[in-house]
């Protein structure tokens, strides 16, 4: 228990100081779940909190088209560029990448911290954005299994 909480706060500290408050919050959450050993909880939410994440990403996304920003005519016709053609093959090969890297974080706790650190130090020294947590894991478990680690 008392490494759980540390853990959990050293992930909401290291957070805070990259402002990455979405982190902070979930931390502190699980942190408060954990202490009141709401284990029962947390195993009932895990998959569905997954859905609802990508569903609000989903959302995020899809305001601009919500909006009128696009019309089916200019949309279909820059859809048959090169930009577009790159654009359909990185989305494939990350939604992939992700794939692999989903199922290995929940097994393999030393990974999610580590690129939960990796990306907590891109987003403080580099600006970067923490949005590649899965796709990380997923080049991870790509290349243990090309060089066997």
């Amino acid at each position: 228990m008392l490494h759980t909480t540390i853990i959990l706060l050293v992930i909401a500290l290291l957070s805070l100081v990259a402002k990455d408050l979405v982190l902070v919050y979930a931390s502190l959450l699980l942190l408060g779940l954990s202490l009141l050993k709401a284990v029962p909880v947390m195993d009932a939410i895990q998959k569905p909190i997954f859905h609802v994440g990508l569903f609000c990403l989903m959302v995020f996304l899809l305001i601009p088209i919500a909006k009128g920003k696009y019309d089916f005519i200019s949309l279909g016709k820059e859809m048959v560029s090169w930009k577009a053609t790159i654009a359909i093959l990185a989305g494939f090969i990350i939604s992939y990448v992700g794939g692999k890297g989903l199922s290995i974080l929940p097994d393999q706790p030393v990974v999610f911290i580590g690129v939960t650190l990796g990306t907590l130090l891109a987003v403080l020294l580099t600006n970067g954005l923490p949005a590649g947590l899965i796709i990380a894991a997923g080049c991870i478990a790509l290349l243990s299994r090309i060089f066997n680690f």
